[in-house]
């Protein structure tokens, strides 16, 4: 399969819009923005979360324990990974916007699937560093 302009450009807006949601915490636009099987996975700190009521809930914790953070991403690409799939690799910057301090960097690398609502997250993983 072959990317269409469109899809692209949708695939960096739901990136964006999940920066977004996250940092003004708007959790149940999360169900717009990945699948209902979705799998949250990082290194530093170690998370493994699974399913969108499970991812939900870790956002709201995480928000209500970090409110002042802010997601910079950049250098986003998109792979075909073959059939209704893609790849998308990003660097992220996560800054507290209070202290001015950096909290994590790395990248995310997620799968993303087509539905019939548009595109969606159903994997992410993020590497510190």
């Amino acid at each position: 399969m072959s990317f269409s302009n469109a899809d692209r450009l949708e695939i960096h807006e739901l990136i964006a819009r999940y920066t977004h949601a996250l940092d003004y915490h708007n959790i149940p636009l999360m169900r717009d923005i990945w699948t209902d099987d979705c799998r949250f996975q990082a290194d530093e700190p170690e998370v493994n979360v699974s399913g969108i009521d499970a991812l939900c809930e870790f956002f709201r914790q995480t928000v209500a324990a970090v409110p002042n953070v802010r997601h910079v991403i950049s250098n986003l690409y998109v792979d075909d990974n073959g059939g209704s799939d893609a790849i998308c690799n990003a660097y992220v910057q996560i800054i507290d916007f209070e202290t001015r301090t950096l909290i994590a960097a790395g990248r995310y690398r997620d799968e993303l699937v087509r539905t019939a609502s548009g595109w969606r997250i159903r994997n992410r993983v993020f590497t510190a560093g």
